[in-house]
């Protein structure tokens, strides 16, 4: 299995500080450690400017959520 990384542009760069403000604010969605342990995941990735595949799957699911948020607002 290779693990190659993804480096993040503008726009990704956009996107994880809305999904860490959200994790932020919606920290009763996940549990106080697991959303702690998330932005610490996002401000690595942040400071690094890339990400893994292991990496990857945590922010989809963290996207997927987000997502899921956003319908139940409308």
């Amino acid at each position: 299995m290779y693990n190659n990384a993804t480096f993040v542009d503008k726009e990704q760069v956009k996107n994880l500080k809305k999904m860490d403000n959200f994790v932020k604010d919606n920290m009763h969605r996940f549990g106080e450690e697991v959303a702690q342990q998330v932005r610490e995941l996002i401000t690595k990735i942040e400071e690094k400017g890339h990400y893994y595949e292991s990496e990857a799957e945590v922010l989809n699911m963290i996207g997927n959520e987000y997502n899921q948020w956003k319908k139940e607002q409308r």
